[in-house]
């Protein structure tokens, strides 16, 4: 891997933000995107339903967020970019999906699968919330400070009394228990 790339990994993401737009350091860019491209692209696929599109809006994404990260302050990049790249999805799929012969159909699909979403997406957060509180208390406080709060490893680690590789542990084993406990919940919901 790049030289480079490995001192700017070490970086928290507003140092990234910083440097970036002090600087104009393109590298900076760099990192903080690939920390968050899964997301980015997860997200996409998720509404837009097209691997080729979501690609070609995950590039558009990154341009969006490479001029708007000047304007605004930023605290938790993950919260905003998993916001902009929300509405920028619905955006264009309201573009992909508009149909001029039939407007008022378009505005009324548009909004029955909006809401569709959003329903899945409460259900989602429900099995989640109620999920965290099952954890072990380690791994709940490093799952909320790395995928909530926007923290890297390093920061959870500074703020902690963890080690690195447990922070790394913690975060792991928590996520996978996240996820079986989350099933659970979804099946016996249903």
């Amino acid at each position: 891997m790049f030289g480079w790339f490995k001192k700017y990994d070490k970086l928290y993401d507003r140092e990234l933000i910083e440097l970036f737009k002090s600087k104009q350091d393109m590298n900076a860019l760099g990192v903080l995107f690939s920390r968050y491209s899964h997301l980015v692209a997860s997200i996409a696929i998720g509404i837009l339903k097209d691997k080729q599109k979501a690609e070609d809006v995950v590039q558009e994404i990154f341009e969006i967020v490479s001029k708007d990260l000047v304007k605004h302050d930023v605290k938790n990049f993950n919260s905003w970019i998993y916001s902009v790249t929300k509405f920028h999805c619905f955006k264009v799929k309201k573009v992909i999906d508009f149909v001029p012969s039939d407007i008022e159909l378009v505005d009324e699909d548009d909004a029955d699968e909006i809401l569709e979403f959003e329903l899945q997406l409460q259900t989602r957060i429900k099995h989640l919330k109620k999920a965290m509180s099952l954890l072990k208390y380690e791994q709940k406080k490093c799952v909320e400070l790395f995928y909530l709060k926007g923290y890297s490893y390093n920061e959870i680690a500074d703020e902690s009394e963890y080690t690195m590789n447990e922070v790394k542990s913690f975060i792991q084993n928590g996520k996978r228990n996240l996820k079986s406990l989350i099933i659970a919940n979804a099946i016996k919901d249903e």
